[in-house]
């Protein structure tokens, strides 16, 4: 069963033992307690933020199964699949072929990601949890770290199973036994069986709460969550739950928190974007109101995590024509500083020249830093779901007018109230526009609005071209799922899952 430990955290123990100046190692692989503050240190580490969900070249598969990305006849037969690229489980997904990913090697989503970042997590709460005769100052600030910990853990295994598992579905028993909620920092103790979805769901909210009466207003770092980003989690959360009460009960929380200071301190005016340089605005930066546009602590990042930023630009993939359809190219600004025309992928192979031409890029990516996290306008996004799901639709236009005064040309006509189905229309569009075109957030949006069989926001099933072909993959069903590696497998035949032996 040790072994069984092991195999999850392999990557880790290398990087915790980078922090033996701040702590030893028990023969059992157990951190000996020593300062609340020499774990607070491990919360800083920067593996948390960097590989979630990518691989190891930063892109992300999950984006290459929505409807965001589209790919070209060079792209996908050639780049990716005559060259036997590295990161090839993207055209796989592309095509819907399973398995995506080689199920005999390790997976970078699960070890580089979840489980070496849950090392972290258990060890700083275990940790600090057992050091004894805190001073009353002491034990204030063990309750701030442990908090921080917990609302870590708890967004890392809130995405992790939905990845991992099915279509989360309310009412239902959503007893599909998805990914081990590992709690214990001790390598040698027993590995859990996998939990259900719903057990998930549940370990996820004690976590998030039990850590809302101490988590800090305010942290050094965005990757280190605060208690708006864990209000904001709670109401990512019930957006899957449908209890869309909840949704608006804690996006307005947190929203009305962290914009006490002014809007303009969370979002950025894209009126006020203008090129460095204008004769080359593929090379050039973008002059923002601060510093920091290109930065993690960018002023729009809530909770930060790396994202898929070179998703939708030829070296991996292209937007797709429904994604720039969305946008109104006279007005919203998004359009002119991220949506550029440049070369696309050109290549001979075998004596055939593949040409794209000149293709409209997503440049975002390169000219800003996003959060696979939450920024603010998400955070202010989702109020305005919970507003139109409930029915407040003035309230739901206000935020959505409000996000685009930051994002389309001074003087654009602001939104005016339609019915509940057009104002909800309206915000999932906003909502697309505005978030990451790669990584995982269209992903689960799918996944959560393909159970609103017959809404126009709903679509049970995606198609992708690839030059005559065309694939489709449907949302609630293995298309949408990942599998659990056959190295973690093997060593864990408790949870009778057997070996995936189909070729790759």
């Amino acid at each position: 069963m040790k072994q069984s430990i092991l195999i999850l955290f392999t990557f880790i123990t290398g990087s915790l033992a980078s922090c033996s100046k701040f702590l030893d190692v028990k023969p059992k692989g157990k951190l000996i307690p020593a300062e609340v503050a020499d774990f607070d240190h491990l919360l800083d580490n920067s593996n948390i933020a960097q590989w979630v969900f990518l691989d190891n070249n930063t892109g992300c598969n999950l984006g290459y199964l929505t409807d965001n990305l589209s790919l070209s006849d060079g792209i996908g037969n050639i780049s990716y699949k005559a060259n036997n690229h590295p990161n090839i489980d993207r055209y796989w997904a592309y095509v819907y072929r399973q398995p995506y990913k080689n199920p005999s090697t390790s997976d970078y989503f699960w070890d580089w990601g979840t489980y070496r970042s849950m090392a972290y997590f258990n060890n700083v709460i275990d940790g600090v949890r057992g050091i004894p005769n805190l001073t009353a100052e002491n034990q204030q600030y063990a309750k701030r770290v442990v908090a921080q910990a917990l609302v870590n853990r708890a967004w890392s295994y809130f995405i992790t199973t939905l990845v991992y598992g099915p279509v989360y579905k309310p009412g239902s028993p959503n007893d599909t036994k998805t990914i081990p909620y590992v709690t214990s920092s001790d390598v040698g103790a027993a590995l859990p069986d996998l939990s259900t979805q719903e057990q998930a769901f549940a370990l996820v909210s004690k976590d998030v709460h039990a850590a809302l009466g101490h988590i800090p207003e305010v942290t050094n770092w965005p990757s280190r969550p605060t208690k708006v980003a864990a209000q904001a989690l709670l109401a990512y959360y019930h957006l899957f739950t449908q209890k869309y009460d909840s949704v608006v009960y804690y996006a307005n929380l947190a929203w009305t928190a962290a914009s006490a200071g002014g809007t303009d301190k969370l979002i950025y005016d894209y009126n006020s974007f203008s090129w460095t340089d204008p004769t080359n605005v593929i090379n050039s930066t973008i002059k923002a109101q601060d510093n920091f546009l290109t930065a993690a602590n960018s002023r729009e990042n809530l909770f930060y995590r790396n994202i898929d930023a070179g998703a939708g630009r030829s070296s991996s993939s292209y937007p797709s024509e429904e994604v720039i359809a969305l946008y109104d190219q006279a007005n919203d600004l998004r359009f002119k500083y991220f949506f550029l025309t440049a070369p696309g992928y050109k290549t001979t192979y075998n004596g055939v020249v593949y040409d794209d031409g000149n293709r409209i890029q997503y440049y975002r990516g390169s000219k800003s830093t996003m959060t696979a996290g939450f920024s603010y306008p998400e955070l202010l996004l989702m109020r305005a779901e919970g507003y139109a799901r409930t029915n407040r639709l003035s309230a739901a236009i206000d935020d959505l007018n409000t996000l685009r005064r930051y994002r389309y040309k001074m003087g654009t006509p602001p939104l005016t109230v339609g019915s509940q189905a057009e104002v909800i229309q309206q915000v999932l569009d906003e909502r697309r526009r505005e978030l990451p075109l790669g990584s995982f957030k269209r992903f689960l949006d799918l996944k959560r609005l393909c159970l609103e069989t017959g809404k126009p926001w709903s679509k049970q099933t995606i198609q992708h071209k690839l030059g005559t072909a065309t694939f489709t993959g449907t949302v609630d069903s293995k298309d949408f799922i990942l599998t659990i590696s056959n190295v973690v497998l093997k060593f864990n035949p408790q949870w009778n899952i057997p070996l995936d032996g189909r070729p790759f």
